[in-house]
């Protein structure tokens, strides 16, 4: 599948503790996310309340990566026919 839009190219790492990562796997399982997707979702929280992106652009860049993760699942969001 080819893909357009935003692609995943960089990492950072974060070092922790153990029980610490445990912990936040949990909140992210909670969530029905996994912890890369939890932790990208409280930077754009936190971009947002700084204001240094706007609510438009994080629901936007929500929004595209949820469409990749379920084209990755092998699952049809929209339907090709009526866009």
């Amino acid at each position: 599948m080819k893909r357009r839009g935003l692609f995943k190219t960089e990492v950072v790492a974060v070092r922790l503790i153990p029980s610490f990562k445990r912990m936040l796997e949990q909140l992210a399982a909670n969530e029905g996310l996994d912890l890369s997707a939890w932790l990208r979702n409280l930077i754009l929280k936190e971009l947002k309340s700084r204001g240094i992106i706007k609510e438009s652009t994080a629901i936007g860049l929500a929004f595209e990566e949820m469409l990749l993760e379920k084209a990755d699942e092998g699952k049809t969001v929209v339907d090709k026919d009526k866009v």
